[in-house]
């Protein structure tokens, strides 16, 4: 494990919980073909209150890690991203700079720089009769400075922006062009087109940004 000095762990936290299959390896009589991977917790990082990190799992410099999350085997996060209150991340996740993610995240899924993830992001899960492990369903891709607002669900492999805004409580199971807002069942709108207030700051932001 390979902890910065300057970390903060608060109390029950777990590092280096073993992933499933050496835990069913070890039940079994057998042997684990090798170690668990090492965590790591960059420099300046804050961990609350009983924090669970699988193996492998690799915190960028000064992320921040509230009371309740659950972060499954072999996922990065990137620096200075926080992980809010009771988020649920699961296996092999990446997640990039300076984000903020809550709610449910399934397996494998990417999550960029500066993105908001506060719905949950979901496998179809189509083929349950072939079992939990032997199907590796294809996971969302949350692209560089998209927002998945509360209770909004993301609904397999699709691709959300650059720059795009998913509303609270919507749906999406079809891919979301770059600087769209999306309500409702997959109904997306262009930025530019977007006639609410509410986002004005938000677009003119990122046509800020894309402009540099």
């Amino acid at each position: 494990m390979d902890v910065a000095d300057n970390a903060l762990i608060g109390e029950h936290c777990t590092l280096g919980c073993p992933k499933e299959a050496r835990l069913r390896d070890y039940q079994s009589g057998g042997v684990p073909s090798a170690p668990g991977a090492r965590v790591r917790i960059g420099n300046g990082c804050i961990l609350m209150n009983q924090v669970i990190l699988y193996e492998g799992v690799s915190l960028g410099d000064d992320c921040l890690v509230e009371d309740r999350v659950r972060i499954g085997y072999d996922t990065v996060v990137g620096a200075r991203s926080r992980l809010v209150y009771g988020a649920y991340v699961c296996d092999r996740v990446t997640i990039g700079p300076e984000s903020r993610v809550a709610g449910f995240v399934c397996d494998a899924t990417f999550i960029g720089e500066r993105c908001t993830v506060m719905g949950d992001l979901v496998h179809e899960y189509t083929r349950p009769h072939q079992g939990w492990w032997e199907v590796d369903e294809p996971a969302p891709t949350i692209v560089d400075d998209s927002v998945v607002g509360y209770g909004a669900h993301v609904i397999g492999g699709v691709t959300i922006g650059p720059r795009s805004y998913v509303a609270a409580g919507a749906t999406v199971t079809r891919d979301v062009p770059p600087e769209s807002v999306v309500v409702g069942v997959n109904n997306h709108t262009p930025v530019r087109d977007w006639p609410g207030e509410r986002l004005s700051g938000l677009i003119s932001q990122w046509t800020t940004a894309r402009r540099r």
